[in-house]
Formats: structure tokens, C-alpha cells, sequence
């Protein structure tokens, strides 16, 4: 009963901020939520989810800003340090602290390619929080639940039973309508690595003739590699000394505003930023062996399947 009405109060809160954007003449489309909810678990057993994630036109970032500052959201200053990934920024609402994830691309989908020049051709409207939203349609969801899988790797308990649920319920023609998808997405590797998370989605992945190679990047969203281990992959595929020289410094010494974003001690003053550099550098030689090591995995795995 607490997961059924945490949902609607999230439901309802979709239905005002996609009203608002609307508004606004700006469209999106709400993910996974109530959408994966209500298509592959049951009344008694419902899905818990607890912010709104909702896609949108890239193009459209800073008119949607506007909107949700308008309606009283902000973005957590934990939000203004760059990440490995890019596809996402958190909006919060206080006092209620409930959370919009605005995403203007998809894991797993290049990012040259433009995922609202796809997907809101594969969509449909579901009933939520008492207005019509658009939602994708099952091939669409069927993309985005492998892709989630992909993204959150052997640890993600929560999106490889939402994958396992899927295998469960989707008939194999929605697969191969999926499939297709993730062609036009340029993300069948990733769809294709999520789906073998699971022994029935490998031999789905059989089945639909998908390729079995597997770029690093995918090795580690699968192996749910340490933070840092982003970094050196990037690193590896920056081309020239001087370029990797430079990001090197970046990492080892980014900007202050950056330093104070990520570090409560660096807005102390002049003495505060001082002592987040020497916390960084203790911090960095800390994580840089794991990182390296789980990268060096990643890319031993990645050969063998090549």
C-alpha cells in the first residue's frame, strides 16, 4: 500500500510537470514509472519507483530549465559536477524533495545520435496522475528496459528484475519490433549486452541474430565498474600527449567552481579550497588502482568477445 501511494503521489506530479511543459509547447515523453509499472507487475506487487523520469528534446533544454524553475524545482548543487554520464540532470522540489530526471539522450545510444528524432514515433498515450500522457510503446519499452539493464550491469537488482519480468511477459515479436528499434537507435550492442545479463535473454539475443561483440564502454556499464574508471577509459581514447596531458590536470586540479560543488570544505574561503585540492589528491591516489584494474578487465573481456 506505501509503494501503491508513493506512486500516485509521483504520478501525479509527472501529470503537472508534463502539463507545464506542455504549456509551454514543449512535448516529452515519460519513462519507466508508472509505464513499466502497470505493463509488467501486478496490483498487489507494484513497481516502486520514486521521481519522474522524463525524455526530451535535446534542443529544448534550456526552455524545459525555465519551466521547471517556474514550478518550483531546482537542480541539487551535487548536479553542477560533471559525471561519466551525460544524459541526465536531476530537478528537485522542495519541501517535498521529489525528484524530475530530465534525460535529453539514452544510455547506450550514441551520443551523435539523436534519440527524440526516433522515439516519439513509438509512442503512445497511457491514463496517469488523471491526464493523458505520452509514454513509448512496448517495442520502445523493450529497448529502453535492455538499455537500463546494460547501463546498471550485474549489480542493478532493480532494472534486471524489471529485464527478467519483460523476458517473462513479451511475446517474441515484440522483441524483434524492439530490436528494430534499437537499429534505428544505433544501440544494438547495448541492447544486445543488456538482454545477456540474463540466461533467457541470451538465447533471446540468439534468436534475434544479434551481434556478440562488445565494445569496452559496454563491458563496463555490464560489470558496474567504479566511477573513476570512466575517466581512464577516457583518457585512453583522447588521441596525443598534450590532449591527455590536459585532461590529466582537469582531474587532478579542476576548476574552483567545481571543487566547491563537489567538496563542502572548498566554500569555506581561500583556506577551505586549499585543503578539497590536497582531499582530491588523497582521494585520487585512493581510487586510481581500482579504476585502472576494472578498466584493464573491461578491456581484456571486450577483445575476447571481438
Amino acid at each position: 500500500m506505501a509503494a501503491a501511494g508513493a506512486g500516485l503521489v509521483v504520478d501525479s506530479m509527472a501529470a503537472d510537470v508534463v502539463s507545464a511543459l506542455r504549456d509551454a509547447g514543449i512535448e516529452s515523453i515519460l519513462l519507466k514509472g508508472a509505464s513499466f509499472d502497470r505493463w509488467l507487475y501486478d496490483p498487489d506487487a507494484p513497481r516502486i519507483y520514486s521521481d519522474v523520469d522524463l525524455l526530451i528534446d535535446r534542443r529544448e533544454l534550456h526552455r524545459v530549465a525555465a519551466v521547471l524553475s517556474e514550478i518550483g524545482f531546482a537542480q541539487p548543487q551535487a548536479e553542477l559536477r560533471p559525471t561519466h554520464t551525460d544524459h541526465a540532470t536531476v530537478w528537485r522540489r522542495e519541501p517535498d524533495r521529489l525528484e524530475v530526471d530530465l534525460h535529453h539522450r539514452m544510455v547506450g545510444v550514441p551520443a551523435a545520435v539523436d534519440a527524440w528524432q526516433v522515439l516519439p514515433s513509438e509512442t503512445e498515450t497511457m491514463q496517469i496522475g488523471g491526464r493523458e500522457l505520452r509514454v513509448l510503446n512496448p517495442a520502445a519499452r523493450a529497448v529502453h528496459i535492455a538499455l537500463h539493464a546494460a547501463e546498471h550491469g550485474v549489480q542493478g537488482e532493480k532494472s534486471l528484475f524489471d529485464l527478467e519480468r519483460a523476458l517473462q511477459r513479451l511475446p517474441e515479436p515484440t522483441w524483434r519490433s524492439a530490436a528494430a528499434v534499437a537499429a534505428r537507435l544505433e544501440a544494438t550492442e547495448a541492447f544486445a549486452a543488456g538482454l545477456r545479463l540474463l540466461p533467457e535473454g541470451g538465447a533471446l539475443a540468439l534468436r534475434l541474430g544479434l551481434p556478440e561483440d562488445r565494445s569496452v564502454e559496454t563491458v563496463m556499464w555490464n560489470q558496474s565498474v567504479p566511477y573513476s574508471s570512466w575517466f581512464v577509459n577516457r583518457l585512453a581514447n583522447t588521441p596525443g600527449v598534450a590532449a591527455k596531458l590536459r585532461l590529466l590536470a582537469r582531474r587532478v586540479a579542476p576548476e574552483p567552481e567545481f571543487m566547491r560543488a563537489w567538496y563542502p570544505v572548498a566554500r569555506r574561503g581561500p583556506i577551505g579550497l586549499a585543503l578539497s585540492y590536497g582531499w582530491r589528491l588523497l582521494w585520487l591516489a585512493a581510487h586510481v588502482a581500482p579504476a585502472v584494474a576494472a578498466w584493464l578487465r573491461a578491456r581484456r573481456e571486450a577483445r575476447r568477445a571481438g
